[in-house]
């Protein structure tokens, strides 16, 4: 609900601040006087494109603030956004001159086209020939669905729930299929890498042994020239007594004179151990020698072919052969991953159907529900608009097959032929602005159960009407002001009658600039204000007289 709206600066408004109320409030004036600038107002601050020419002349900056009661829905959107609202909702707007906008809800920062979400909940602003909430086809059916009865609902649930998870299992499937090329491509790849990395049977260190071996065959020459030439040092010098011999002569000079003197025998069990070590010595090398002989002639060939695969795997697998075979198992799970994914393709295609076939049922069940739900509002309907003497009016609602969606396979049209012989028409293109009036006013009458939007401004939809279908009209606005709270600019003074809250506009003129004010009327500033509309200058008693009957007539009744 609107609480309050403060205007400053926009124009031919300098300032004014109004305060309102639940019920009917009726905004009535002379033509011109600038009724339709307040509506002006309120719409740009519930996201309406703005213009620099609405900032009023010698001002830099246009200001329109609005207090509001949020409903859950407002407050639900705020949350989300991250905004705090409690008791009050604080809207404010700021238009200056070049062109930039500032928005603001509740203290933050906020962007136009929030503001127009936000708006959408909390008022509805209806013109003569606005695109009004109603008119809206893409919001027929969710109209139509209010009025549904609980069963119809969970079917709606069921619906919405059967469709998301139809969604879902689609969109993997289309994934998977998109992928198929790359899927077998990848496949290829990873079993020639697994074969390469395999075939190669590597081992952790390997490399390092390889590398070893290699010195070793690439010094061999040299190897076993030395190991030869200690060999004769020790045992087959053939220049020289050999190593051994020598030794072993000196423990026996060294045991002659061990009987003159016995501390020289731990000297003599010395040498002898390095006696029985060397010769244990000599025949490792010996052996060790002849092994040298016994090699094979390729081996160093085969040491390089062998480091030169190892390199070759490192570049494309890894830093070492630790890395490789981890690398191994890793594409080796992918692999059994890829080779499953055309089962879990067909599984998806069967799970599609399934779930194809229920949403079948269920759509068809929520399209029977709709079409009987529909009878029963078309008959609400035009008994509303019978009793604003469009007795002959015939409302249809068209449910026509679509494409499946979250809401089923229903796509809903208001239709309406306003006289007998006419064929229907859809709702947005009546013509007649007396028509779209009625029609608007049985609407809001008949789905006052559908709609959550609290605030309803009438702006002059009651052109071209008079008689007894005023009196309808404004009874009929009486009754939405019970549920809403309702805004009303008119020029029929019936309809003001039946105000709650009756507020004048006025154009005059301040220190040589017109400026517009507003002012909330009490009883007899309505008497005067419904004399002026009754055109009471012939016989002011008469005119006063009737302005005072309308008044009683409209609060007893």
């Amino acid at each position: 609900m609107l609480k309050e709206l403060q205007i400053s600066d926009f124009a031919l408004i300098d300032r004014v601040q109004l305060s309102f109320n639940p019920g009917l409030n009726v905004l009535t004036g002379e033509t011109g006087a600038g009724k339709s600038i307040i509506i002006d107002a309120l719409s740009l601050l519930l996201g309406a494109r703005a213009s620099v020419e609405m900032i009023r002349t010698g001002c830099e900056r246009a200001v329109i603030e609005g207090a509001f009661i949020p409903v859950p829905a407002a407050q639900e959107l705020l949350h989300s956004w991250g905004m705090d609202c409690d008791e009050d909702l604080i809207i404010a707007r700021e238009i200056y001159r070049n062109g930039r906008n500032r928005c603001r809800i509740n203290g933050h920062l906020a962007t136009v086209n929030q503001l127009g979400q936000l708006g959408s909940l909390l008022v509805d602003i209806l013109g003569q020939h606005d695109q009004q909430s109603l008119l809206h086809v893409t919001r027929h059916l969710q109209i139509l669905d209010t009025f549904a009865d609980q069963e119809h609902q969970k079917l709606m649930e069921k619906v919405r729930e059967q469709f998301n998870r139809y969604e879902q299992v689609r969109s993997e499937r289309l994934r998977l299929q998109n992928q198929e090329r790359e899927r077998l491509s990848r496949i290829d790849l990873l079993q020639f890498q697994i074969q390469e990395i395999t075939q190669a049977n590597l081992q952790v260190g390997e490399e390092d042994e390889l590398l070893k071996k290699r010195d070793r065959l690439a010094n061999i020459e040299r190897i076993t020239n030395t190991a030869e030439n200690v060999y004769q040092i020790l045992q087959e010098h053939s220049e020289m007594p050999p190593i051994y011999d020598q030794l072993a002569s000196a423990v026996n000079d060294l045991q002659s004179i061990m009987r003159y003197d016995e501390q020289i025998m731990p000297i003599i069990e010395l040498f002898n151990q390095a006696l029985v070590q060397l010769e244990e010595g000599s025949r490792d090398l010996r052996r060790y020698i002849d092994a040298f002989d016994e090699r094979d002639p390729h081996a160093l060939e085969q040491i390089e072919t062998r480091l030169t695969q190892l390199r070759t795997l490192k570049r494309k697998y890894g830093k070492d052969e630790q890395a490789i075979l981890d690398y191994l198992e890793q594409i080796k799970q992918e692999y059994e991953q890829l080779l499953n994914s055309e089962t879990r393709l067909e599984q998806l295609e069967r799970e599609e159907q399934e779930i194809q076939a229920v949403l079948k049922s269920l759509t068809d069940k929520l399209t029977i529900k709709r079409c009987a739900c529909a009878q029963t509002v078309q008959q609400r309907i035009e008994a509303q608009l019978a009793e604003l003497n469009m007795e002959g009016t015939r409302f249809v609602i068209d449910i026509k097959p679509a494409s499946l969606s979250a809401t089923g396979c229903d796509a809903v049209e208001f239709l309406i032929a306003p006289n007998k012989g006419e064929e229907l028409k859809p709702l947005a293109k009546i013509a007649s602005g007396g028509e779209m009036s009625r029609i608007m006013l049985a609407l809001k009458n008949s789905l006052v159960e559908a709609e959550h939007i609290p605030t309803l401004v009438f702006d002059e939809v009651d052109t071209g009407i008079g008689g007894r279908t005023a009196t309808k009209i404004a009874q009929k606005l009486r009754n939405l002001s019970d549920k809403f709270q309702v805004f009303v600019v008119t020029h029929l003074p019936v309809v003001a009658s039946y105000a709650q809250y009756h507020y004048y506009v006025e154009k005059h003129e301040e220190n040589g600039r017109t400026v517009v004010s507003i002012t909330q009327l009490d009883y007899q500033g309505r008497i005067q204000e419904l004399v002026r509309m009754l055109g009471g200058k012939a016989d002011e008693a008469i005119t006063e007289a009737h302005a005072r009957e309308l008044l009683k007539q409209a609060t007893t009744s």
